[in-house]
This record gives C-alpha cells, sequence and structure tokens, in this order.
C-alpha cells in the first residue's frame, strides 16, 4: 500500500506541474525581447490549470511589478479579464478589463495617487477598412451644456420642410461632421438618408452649431469625427 501511495503522489505532482507551467521572458527599454543581462523588465508568464489562459506579471528591472493580467492568447497577445498595472514605485497606475483583447473599461491614477478622470468609451469607425468598434478618448467632444442642451438646440431649430407635409415623409436623417480641435463644427455629409429635403434641413442646423468643447487624446486637443441622428416625425 505504501508502494502504490508513493507512485500515486508523485503522478499527481506531475499533473500539477504541468498545468503550472512556468516561462521567463526579458525585454529592452523599447519592450523588445533580448536577454537577461540586457533586460529592462521581465516577464514571468504561468499557464493556468485551464491549460487555456496565461497569467502574465511584468517586472520592471528592480523586480517591482509593473503589470499583472490574464491572456487568452499569447501568439497573438490577447488580454481576456482584469488588468493594473503600477508605477515603479509600486502605486496602483491603472485598471483596466478586457474582453478578447479589447477593452472595456479603464481607471487611472497619477502618481500622486490621485484618481484621474475616465476617459470615454465612444463608437468609432476605421477610415481606411470602415470596420465599426469602440475606442477609449481622453475626453470626447461635447456641446456646452451637455446633451439635453444640444437636443432642445436641434429642437427649435429643426423645421419640417413644408413641402412634405402632404407627404407626411418620415425617418431619421444621420449627420456626420467634424469638430476641430478649435471647437468648430465644420463638414457635416448626410450619411444616412431619408428624403433629400429633409437631409438638407439636417445639414442646415448642423451649421448653425456655436463651437463645441474639443476632444482631447494624450493631452492634447484633436479633430473628431461626431455622428448626431435628426428624427423627422
Amino acid at each position: 500500500m505504501k508502494r502504490t501511495f508513493m507512485i500515486l503522489s508523485f503522478f499527481g505532482m506531475v499533473m500539477v506541474s504541468k498545468a503550472q507551467k512556468i516561462d521567463t521572458v526579458y525585454f529592452d527599454s523599447k519592450w523588445v525581447k533580448t536577454d537577461k543581462a540586457n533586460k529592462h523588465y521581465y516577464r514571468i508568464i504561468k499557464e493556468n490549470t485551464d491549460r487555456r489562459t496565461f497569467f502574465v506579471k511584468d517586472f520592471y528591472s528592480t523586480d517591482t511589478t509593473q503589470m499583472e493580467g490574464t491572456y487568452s492568447s499569447l501568439n497573438p497577445d490577447i488580454k481576456d479579464g482584469n488588468f493594473v498595472w503600477f508605477y515603479p514605485d509600486g502605486k496602483k497606475k491603472m485598471e483596466s478589463v478586457f474582453k478578447k483583447g479589447k477593452m472595456i473599461n479603464v481607471v487611472e491614477w497619477d502618481e500622486n495617487g490621485a484618481l484621474k478622470k475616465a476617459p470615454d468609451l465612444v463608437k468609432v469607425t476605421n477610415s481606411v477598412t470602415g470596420e465599426k468598434g469602440m475606442a477609449f478618448i481622453e475626453r470626447a467632444p461635447s456641446y456646452e451644456g451637455g446633451m439635453s442642451a444640444l437636443s432642445e438646440f436641434i429642437s427649435k431649430n429643426t423645421k419640417y420642410p413644408r413641402e412634405l407635409e402632404k407627404e407626411g415623409v418620415r425617418g431619421k436623417v444621420v449627420v456626420r461632421f467634424t469638430v476641430t480641435k478649435d471647437g468648430d463644427v465644420i463638414d457635416p455629409e448626410v450619411i444616412k438618408s431619408v428624403h433629400p429635403l429633409l437631409d438638407a434641413e439636417a445639414v442646415r442646423v448642423v451649421k448653425l452649431m456655436k463651437k463645441w468643447e474639443p476632444g482631447k487624446q494624450d493631452g492634447k486637443l484633436i479633430d473628431v469625427r461626431f455622428t448626431l441622428p435628426f428624427n423627422f416625425n
């Protein structure tokens, strides 16, 4: 019985060891793989017990934690779950949640531990492929007074064309325009049409808008394309 017990225990240790495979990778200051002697950061990769995900922990050369989180794939890198980043002194820098490689939530702190304003999650369209998705921007463009003020402005200034009253044409016209880094509204274009007269009215109202609070990314004011629906009922 003693011999059998020892064999089973050894088998169990082999299985646990296999499920917790650990690897170490070294990086230079630009996160390019290098050897141990030239490391600026290093990464410890641990295969989770489900054998489908990996717990990854990055370190500064001082052995303090730089980042930790779970990947569903390492080639290509696909983050999946909760991630935390740290400053070199150990203070928390950022927390985020990923789902299949896409960031769906983020919170940041400055070096003094003060909470930063959370970035805005906005809809984006790839200008080359046309693919739609979501992205974080430090500050999205905003109309003075917020969305309620914008809705009021549209309601007061939009007029249903008399020429269409008998026909009773209804629908939603969608206009896309640019809010520049100076807050100006330029280049309105209809991306969802209902009727030429309704389209023209929506564009006319967009051109009446006063300056917006411009968008910001990485501390700089930027041009941002904005999409706005007009419901003609």
